[in-house]
């Protein structure tokens, strides 16, 4: 393997990881909240349209899109490259996709009370499934995105 073949791929896992990490820490955030009922301040057919923009502009290879779609916390700690190089790597395992299986709408609020909708939206490609889970704020901000 070459030198920049060895380094584009160090890069690569890099992201990867970093991404990962970032993923890891707004679950943690969710994790550490109470599940709830749907907050008043949310509309579940909206919270599920806003999710599968999200999921759509991804399959598209859209990232700067859903870059956009993300808070200001989010948008400083993911790139579009790194939602590429992520996706990239989903679909090497499962293929394209084909259609929306399923989705669910829960309200979580952290510990300082703030509540958030998040949306659970189950994929199917290929190759098997991908579940994403996509939460946001009030202002409809994704503060959260994993896929599994």
């Amino acid at each position: 393997m070459s030198k920049a073949k060895k380094e584009t791929r160090k890069n690569t896992i890099k992201r990867g990881i970093s991404m990962a990490l970032l993923l890891a820490a707004s679950m943690l955030l969710l994790i550490g909240c109470s599940g709830t009922k749907l907050s008043g301040d949310f509309d579940e057919e909206k919270v599920k349209a806003a999710a599968q923009e999200a999921i759509d502009h991804l399959v598209a290879g859209e990232y700067e899109e859903c870059v956009a779609l993300m808070g200001e916390e989010m948008q400083a700690a993911i790139s579009a490259e790194d939602l590429a190089t992520n996706m990239d790597t989903m679909a090497g395992q499962k293929g394209a996709f084909q259609k929306y299986k399923s989705s669910s709408v829960v309200g979580q609020k952290d510990k300082d009370g703030t509540e958030y909708a998040v949306a659970v939206i189950v994929a199917a490609f290929e190759k098997g499934n991908i579940t994403f889970t996509v939460s946001f704020d009030k202002e409809m901000k994704m503060m959260g995105f994993w896929m599994k």
